[in-house]
C-alpha cells in the first residue's frame, strides 16, 4: 500500500519545519535536523508499507464476472444475462444504447443528472477535446475537466479509491476500470438507480448520499470480459473485494501510519531542542 500525503498533512510537516527554523537556540543542529526530516518525508511519500489491506489476484477474489460486478461495488450492479434488459459500460454506436434499455425496463432516460458528486446537474454536450469518455460526448453528465485522462480519473476521489492500490494494473484490465468510471460519471441512465432518491434523501442521515447507485443491471458478457481481462491483476481483497470496505481500510491504515510518522518527527525535534 502506498501512503499518500494529503495537503493538510503536508501543512503539518511545514509547520514542524518552521518551528525548527525559528528555534535559534539550536541553530547548530538545525542544519542536520531539517534534511533528516525531509529525508523521512521523501521516504514515507514513496514507500510501500504493509498495511491492513491485503492484495490478491482478482481471480482469487471473484470466481467469475458475476462476483466481480456484484461484489466489487457493494451491490451497485447486477449481473444480467438477458442482454436486452442490461446496460453496457461502453459503446461505439452514435446513439447511447442504454437509452433503449431504460425504455425496455419501463424507465425514461432522464433529462437530469440524478447522481451528484462531480456530476453536472443536467446532461449536455462537451467540447471536441472530450476524448477519454468519448461515447458520451454529445449528451453527458460529466465534464471534460473531470475525465481528461485515466490518470485524472484514477485520482478524482482520493488515494483510497485508486484502482492501482495493489500496484499498476495491466493495460487491458485498467481499461475496464476507466470504462466503468466513464459510465458512472457520464451516463445519465446511471442516475435512475441512485440508491437514495431526492424524495427520500435526508441530509441529517449519515447513511444517505447522492452519489451511490444500487441494483443497476449490467450485461453479463461485459462483466465476464472484465473478469477475463483482469483475472491475473492484483486487487484489494478486504471484505471479499468490496471497493467501499477497501477504501475505508486503506484510509485508516494510511492515517495511522502518517500519525506515527508525525509523532516520530516531533520526537526528533524535541531531542534536538534539548
Amino acid at each position: 500500500m502506498r501512503v499518500q500525503i494529503h495537503s493538510r498533512d503536508f501543512q503539518t510537516l511545514l509547520t514542524i519545519l518552521d518551528h525548527a527554523g525559528e528555534n535559534n537556540s539550536v541553530s547548530s543542529e538545525e542544519g542536520t535536523m531539517a534534511p533528516m526530516i525531509l529525508f523521512l518525508l521523501a521516504a514515507v511519500a514513496g514507500a510501500a508499507v504493509a498495511g491492513d489491506v491485503p492484495c490478491r489476484p482478482i481471480r482469487d477474489i471473484y470466481p467469475s464476472g458475476k462476483e466481480l460486478c456484484e461484489k466489487m461495488w457493494d451491490g451497485a450492479f447486477v449481473y444480467e444475462t438477458d442482454l436486452s434488459r442490461a446496460y453496457t459500460m461502453w459503446f461505439f454506436e452514435r446513439d447511447n444504447p442504454n437509452d433503449k434499455v431504460s425504455y425496455k425496463l419501463g424507465k425514461t432516460p432522464p433529462n437530469k443528472c440524478y447522481l451528484q458528486y462531480l456530476h453536472k446537474t443536467v446532461p449536455g454536450p462537451e467540447p471536441d477535446n472530450f476524448t477519454e469518455c468519448h461515447p458520451w460526448k454529445d449528451r453527458t453528465c460529466c465534464r471534460q475537466q473531470t475525465v481528461p485522462s485515466p490518470q485524472k480519473i484514477n485520482q478524482n476521489y482520493g488515494p483510497e479509491w485508486r484502482w492501482d492500490r495493489c500496484g499498476p494494473l495491466s493495460s487491458a484490465c485498467e481499461r475496464f476500470f476507466v470504462q466503468e468510471a466513464c459510465f458512472y460519471e457520464c451516463d445519465p441512465n446511471a442516475g435512475l438507480y441512485r440508491k437514495v432518491s431526492d424524495k427520500d434523501f435526508d441530509e441529517s442521515n449519515p447513511e444517505h448520499n447522492k452519489w451511490q447507485i444500487q441494483g443497476m443491471p449490467i450485461r453479463a458478457d461485459y462483466c465476464d470480459a472484465w473478469w477475463t481481462a483482469c483475472r491475473n491483476d492484483l486487487f484489494c481483497a478486504h471484505s471479499q473485494g468490496s471497493y467501499f470496505s477497501c477504501a475505508a481500510e486503506y484510509d485508516k491504515a494510511g492515517k495511522d501510519y502518517f500519525s506515527d510518522f508525525i509523532n516520530s518527527i516531533k520526537s526528533i525535534i524535541a531531542w534536538f531542542s534539548q
